[in-house]
């Protein structure tokens, strides 16, 4: 067994370690890290390692800085169940979504302030829809 720490790792926000366990690979919380605009959104849109190579994905609770990316890891190819209690599943099913609506409407300010200095624009880390989207691989664990 090998445990890896990907993030909250000399900070608070993040959190994301991965289990590796007779083979398999399980992700402990996929969060949001929060900070400085550019350096959160380079930290976010960027995972550790490939989302697809991912078995499961074991969710604590339902902060964003513990499942506020896992609209991510799925966009970018995680295709495994997220396991969680009934109270984290129904709060992630409003928390994510309004994150994705955060990211939209962050995404529109920043596209003002970069066409007028003649800059691309930037994408949102992830849409509303993204959100919703992940919230098909949640599957309830009863303890």
């Amino acid at each position: 067994m090998e445990l890896q720490f990907l993030g909250a790792v000399r900070t608070v926000t993040g959190s994301m370690h991965m289990l590796r366990v007779n083979g398999a690979q399980i992700l402990l919380d996929c969060g949001l890290f929060q900070g400085r605009r550019e350096e959160s959104r380079e930290r976010n849109k960027k995972l550790p390692f490939d989302p697809g190579s991912i078995d499961a994905l074991a969710l604590s609770h339902a902060h964003i800085d513990h499942s506020g990316n896992i609209p991510t890891l799925v966009k970018e190819g995680f295709k495994g169940n997220v396991l969680a209690t009934s109270p984290t599943r129904d709060l992630c099913s409003a928390m994510l979504r309004d994150s994705g609506h955060i990211h939209e409407e962050d995404a529109v300010y920043v596209n003002k302030k970069r066409a007028r200095q003649g800059l691309p624009p930037v994408e949102p880390l992830y849409t509303v829809e993204d959100a919703t989207q992940s919230l098909t691989h949640l599957s309830l664990i009863h303890i």
